[in-house]
């Protein structure tokens, strides 16, 4: 499980969407979405650009959480 940090949603509805085209994505097995704390969690064997790059294609901004993604070298 990865965590992240989602900017850019202020109602149900983005966070909805933002769900919404995550859950999309192929190797994704599942994803949550707070909108409370601005963040997300996803289970799946995606590396994490493409998760970012779907969340800010929606609109919104992404940030893989420290320590839950491994930084890329």
């Amino acid at each position: 499980m990865k965590d992240y940090s989602v900017s850019g949603m202020g109602c149900a509805a983005c966070s909805a969407r933002v769900e919404k085209v995550v859950s999309a994505i192929e190797g994704v097995e599942s994803v949550s979405v707070n909108l409370l704390t601005n963040s997300m969690k996803v289970e799946g064997d995606v590396a994490p650009e493409v998760i970012i790059k779907a969340v800010e294609d929606a609109g919104y901004g992404a940030t893989c959480d420290s320590g839950s993604c491994p930084s890329s070298k």
